[in-house]
């Protein structure tokens, strides 16, 4: 984690405390924003300790130290949404998707999805730029190389909705590259494991990819997939 990171961390939940300073009491919360802010700075220092370090941390510990950061900076992100804190919400998720990024670096699991997949989704939405879009892709990628790969398998509808979403976004974002190896990248990927999804995912980017702002070759590309998975008569 670098220094920036820090300093926005640093900045936002100063703003955060305050506010719940403001709003409150509330004396039933025992994980407030600033001790949710202590506990992702302790791991955020141990992030850095580990970087620093020529001796890797264990997957377990990789896994455990990515799983409680990635819970407190969910929490913290509810609390911004409580009290209103739109931008403190987005900073915080995305410190959650660089926190993902660290941990699928370091050979780790992610399992808490929500906070990183609402910033993967509000940072695409932004771009527009195919180079930065491809390098969202990438992390996109990244990350799901570290998530659960057996999901058409699972029946919490809540559960689901997070692993859904995360690999919905990174066929949009390879899409909207309209780069066709990243596109058949993603599709290949959507296909393997989420294949009961795939008709309903073409059958929307095919209306999509009417608009102009797309070429005829994205539009090839999803003809050619949604007839892979429409059944013939």
């Amino acid at each position: 984690m670098n220094r920036k990171t820090r300093r926005v961390f640093e900045k936002v939940t100063g703003a955060l405390n305050a506010a719940f300073e403001q709003a409150g009491p509330f004396p039933d919360q025992e994980a407030t924003p600033l001790l949710l802010a202590e506990e992702v700075r302790k791991c955020l220092d141990i992030c850095q300790q580990a970087d620093d370090s020529e001796e890797p941390l264990p997957p377990d510990e990789i896994d455990e130290l990515g799983t409680h950061a990635l819970e407190c900076l969910s929490d913290l992100g509810l609390w911004a949404r409580q009290l209103k804190l739109d931008d403190a919400r987005a900073a915080i998720e995305n410190i959650a998707l660089d926190m993902a990024q660290w941990i699928a670096q370091h050979g780790g699991r992610i399992d808490v999805l929500e906070p990183v997949v609402n910033a993967l989704t509000r940072q695409a939405n932004a771009a527009q730029d195919p180079a930065a879009l491809a390098a969202l892709f990438d992390r996109a990628c990244s990350i799901l190389s570290c998530t659960e790969p057996e999901l058409d398998d699972a029946t919490d509808a809540a559960i689901l909705q997070p692993w859904l979403a995360l690999h919905f976004n990174t066929a949009i974002i390879a899409t909207r590259t309209q780069q066709p190896a990243l596109m058949n990248a993603a599709y290949d990927l959507l296909e393997n494991r989420l294949p009961r999804h795939c008709t309903g995912f073409y059958e929307e980017g095919l209306r999509e990819s009417a608009k102009t702002a797309y070429g005829d070759q994205v539009r090839e590309i999803m003809h050619e997939r949604l007839a892979k998975w429409t059944p013939r008569g």
